[in-house]
């Protein structure tokens, strides 16, 4: 009988040893835990991890060289090998960018309408190497705007080749409208400045312009470029009779930048004298 309590109690210290060894090992394992979360998640990852960065079939492969510190991804590391590495093989590939200059300024745009979309390129490839989930990251090729939006805080883009109009406000996109532009060998490029602005203007040629922003004096012509609103004259009832609608979207103006009466007003009441005007091709 006390053979049996003698082995009922080794029993129980053992059974009492197994608890607080694994008690204290799953303590170990949430200090464990507690530690990794403060690292704000910054997640450790194989030295021999790769990103491919792709538009289709053309990619470009990111290794994991050069962007680890004690095998954590280094967001400004990744930053930098985007910047030298992934963005120049996009710019090479879909046509690549070139300057507008005039004597108040020069900008940097893309060459081709069609381009790879390179907006939150930096954040989805940091993603690709620390996400357990995503491992790839695609890129898409978009109709988009020949600026970044960086240039100012505000300013217009004018895309010659398109005939369309980009208001960019704080880095975005705020509207885009179709205009007519230039004939052939009446452009500017680079950069102008509003020099003056009218609700209505009159031109030499006795039209009327709604929502006049002038912008460039052109010593050619003896003229004054502006954006305005689609013009009108009176006929001999003292009607007003309007420059077709259809006009807006073809080339065809001496100089001036035509766009439909309600988007000129939206121009004039968002935009002041010295605000920038960048136009290329």
């Amino acid at each position: 009988m006390k053979m049996m309590m003698v082995v009922d109690v080794l029993l129980l210290s053992c059974v009492i040893l197994v608890f607080v060894y694994f008690g204290r090992s799953r303590k170990a394992m949430n200090g464990d835990v507690l530690g990794v979360q403060q690292l704000k998640g910054d997640i450790v990852i194989d030295e021999d991890t790769s990103v491919p960065i792709c538009h289709e079939d053309s990619c470009v492969w990111l290794s994991t060289d050069g962007l680890l510190i004690e095998g954590i991804v280094d967001r400004n590391a990744v930053y930098q090998k985007v910047l030298n590495q992934v963005i120049p093989y996009f710019e090479e590939e879909y046509g690549g960018k070139t300057a507008a200059q005039s004597k108040i300024g020069s900008f940097i745009y893309w060459k081709e309408d069609m381009r790879p979309d390179l907006s939150n390129i930096y954040d989805d490839v940091y993603s690709a190497f620390i996400s357990p989930q995503q491992d790839y990251v695609e890129v898409e090729v978009k109709d988009l705007p020949g600026t970044d939006g960086r240039y100012v805080s505000k300013y217009i883009e004018i895309d010659n080749s398109k005939q369309k109009m980009y208001v960019w406000f704080g880095g975005q996109v705020q509207k885009e409208i179709s205009i007519s532009g230039p004939k052939e060998g009446n452009e500017v490029y680079g950069v102008f400045l509003i020099a003056n602005k009218q609700e209505i203007q009159r031109a030499s040629t006795g039209e009327y312009m709604p929502y006049w922003i002038s912008f460039h004096y052109s010593p050619g012509n003896n003229d004054r470029y502006a954006l305005h609103g689609l013009t009108w004259t009176f006929d001999e009832n003292s009607q007003k009779v309007y420059q077709p609608v259809g006009s807006i979207g073809v080339r065809g103006t001496d100089g001036s930048i035509t766009t439909v009466e309600k988007d000129a007003e939206y121009i004039y009441d968002l935009f002041e004298k010295g605000d920038p005007i960048l136009i290329h091709e």
